[in-house]
């Protein structure tokens, strides 16, 4: 085993090692029967952290141009997520069950601060940490640049399924249920949630997301580095769908089954499998395509100095 292989199995091992933490100290608390805000908990242990580390490692020592990338999409996203936020819970595409974990109590215009919390942290920990990944598999063949045809096909047969949930959903295909309906646990114990007509909203915003990625992803192909975007995606993924499990197993958030298309594994709708593979690809994709122009932005700024 060469030293960056080292190197990642030590960061990766620290990460499974503050999660193990947490998953302990929860299963402790639950034992003597303390109510604490573990939504709060994990993000400020299993997310901030992580983050934390990869900007005081990484952000240093990035080019202006990367700095100046990074901060542009990072803030793009944190805003439109933002905005998603305050619509998504306006039409109830999810809700809080706190019978088994309270919520910290503070909230921004009626929305708890742990939502707003998340973003920052889900969607810089992808950019961050493709960035750290260069260090360790360097130059590597690119993507060949034939993909390109076949990303373009994918993101058009994206924006096309988003266009005809869209017509089901204005067409009010489904049974309604009540818009006060609240989460509960069925009689197997998982944690559920339906209210309104169904709309698919998620199922929507996912293949919007998919045809944003991939038409991004057609733009960057020729110099991205799939070894690297690979590692990105088996390393993420997993990381981030485990929070999702435990949250939507907790009650944290509990996903409106009427904004689905249906298919679940135990709590999980199919979108938040897909939820987490734009969440790692699409921000990584728009900082790589970003660059190119910072750098030309930052010479200049150079120059003019």
């Amino acid at each position: 085993m060469n030293a960056p292989d080292v190197t990642l199995l030590k960061r990766l091992s620290a990460l499974a090692g503050l999660i193990l933490f947490m998953v302990v100290a929860r299963f402790g608390a639950d034992a003597l029967g303390l109510k604490l805000p573990w939504y709060l908990l994990h993000e400020l242990v299993v997310l901030l952290v992580p983050m934390g580390w990869l900007l005081f490692e990484v952000y240093p020592k990035l080019r202006a141009a990367q700095r100046i990338a990074f901060v542009i999409t990072s803030g793009l996203f944190i805003s439109l997520s933002a905005i998603a936020e305050l619509l998504a819970i306006e039409r109830r595409y999810w809700g809080f069950y706190t019978g088994l974990d309270p919520l910290s109590g503070f909230d921004l215009g009626a929305i708890p601060l742990e939502e707003f919390l998340s973003y920052p942290m889900l969607l810089n920990l992808p950019i961050l940490w493709y960035l750290w990944l260069g260090r360790v598999f360097g130059a590597r063949p690119a993507i060949p640049a034939a993909a390109t045809t076949w990303l373009r096909r994918a993101a058009w047969v994206s924006l096309i399924a988003a266009l005809g949930f869209a017509a089901l959903a204005l067409l009010g295909v489904g049974t309604a249920a009540p818009v006060d309906a609240q989460p509960g646990p069925d009689a197997m114990g998982a944690i559920r949630f339906a209210a309104g007509p169904r709309q698919y909203g998620w199922t929507i915003v996912q293949l919007l997301g998919w045809a944003g990625t991939f038409s991004v992803a057609a733009k960057v192909v020729h110099r991205l580095h799939w070894q690297r975007l690979m590692v990105l995606v088996l390393t993420y993924f997993p990381f981030a769908l485990f929070f999702e499990l435990l949250a939507c197993g907790r009650g944290w958030w509990v996903w409106n089954t009427q904004q689905a298309i249906g298919l679940t594994a135990w709590v999980l709708p199919v979108e938040s499998f897909s939820m987490y593979l734009t969440g790692a690809l699409f921000p990584t994709l728009c900082f790589e395509w970003l660059v190119p122009s910072c750098e030309v932005e930052a010479t200049g700024a150079a120059q003019a100095a």
